[in-house]
């Protein structure tokens, strides 16, 4: 079981279900954020004493456990298209730029350069230091992370951002952590595009899913609700994926990401405990079905709970 509190405050990817789909048949910003704190260097976490709270996953009677903080932004164009590639494009690496002007399709141009824009954005307001002194490495796998070789400053694994992507047709996203994270502790984000046409949900489960989705999905009514489920699982999927730094291929049919409040059920080899994970859902706009995935610390130090608490302040 695991904690997340809410408080709402006032104010070219590898894969993507289209590509999957291809398989089976031959500025308007928002901000959610965990704990916003003030802008400091290193971050100065704050405390919040709003917010509603689960049963679960305390320290003691009362008292809910040490939490893993992070920040979630969706930026979307203006119906003028800003901010446009024009504008974008000084606040980009000349690598970054190169990886904008790859895709032939413009959506997809614009909301990889939103993506790396909010990254850079959000660096340098939570961590500090100029946007463009950021520098990143891909793993093997393909997850981008901070270049430990090249830091703006001294960083240590606890102290080094963790940050997931995701940029689909109109929407980019990024999640960053706040504050210092323990070992084993990570995170990814998923956003999809829901205004193409009804994928085929289940023979598409039935070959890349988990059976238990499979049969989840085969439960509910052809239409809406269907494609509404398969779109939630697809990014929870991709978004856990990206938090263990794996890659889709011969992943995704080995665990389950069911339920509400979400869980992941795998082999231990693969996700580990399921206790440590925190998963949601929501929809980043009224065309963009999104999720996030955390997933806990291996334990020791101040995060000895495995499923630490996760607050989340929107506004």
């Amino acid at each position: 079981m695991n904690q997340i509190v809410t408080v709402i405050t006032p104010g070219r990817h590898p894969a993507s279900v289209d590509a999957m789909a291809s398989l089976h048949h031959h500025p308007r910003m928002s901000t959610s954020v965990l704990r916003l704190a003030p802008q400091t260097m290193p971050l100065a976490l704050t405390r919040s004493g709003e917010g509603t709270e689960s049963d679960t996953c305390r320290d003691g009677p009362g008292e809910p456990a040490h939490a893993l903080d992070l920040a979630l932004w969706t930026l979307q164009p203006d119906a003028a298209g800003q901010p446009d590639l024009d504008a974008m494009r000084p606040h980009l690496s000349v690598n970054e730029w190169t990886r904008v002007t790859s895709f032939r399709d413009p959506r997809h141009a614009w909301s990889s350069a939103a993506a790396r824009l909010l990254l850079r954005t959000m660096l340098s307001r939570f961590h500090g230091a100029d946007p463009l002194a950021w520098h990143f490495v891909t793993e093997p796998g393909g997850r981008p992370h901070v270049d430990m070789t090249r830091p703006p400053y001294p960083l240590t694994a606890e102290t080094r951002p963790r940050f997931s992507l995701s940029h689909t047709v109109g929407l980019a996203a990024c999640a960053v952590s706040l504050g210092p994270w323990p070992p084993g502790a990570d995170l990814g984000v998923d956003a999809e595009w829901t205004g193409r046409p009804s994928v085929p949900a289940v023979p598409l489960a039935r070959r890349f899913f988990h059976p238990d989705e499979a049969a989840a999905l085969e439960l509910v009514p052809r239409g809406p609700e269907r494609q509404q489920l398969f779109m939630t699982l697809w990014t929870r999927k991709e978004a856990v994926l990206k938090a263990l730094g794996l890659g889709i291929a011969n992943h995704l049919s080995l665990y389950a990401c069911l339920g509400d409040p979400a869980r992941v059920d795998g082999p231990a080899d693969l996700i580990g405990d399921s206790a440590r994970w925190h998963l949601a859902s929501e929809d980043a706009s009224p065309s963009h079905r999104l999720s996030w995935a955390v997933r806990g610390p291996d334990g020791g130090g101040d995060f000895e709970s495995p499923c630490p608490a996760v607050r989340v302040h929107r506004r």
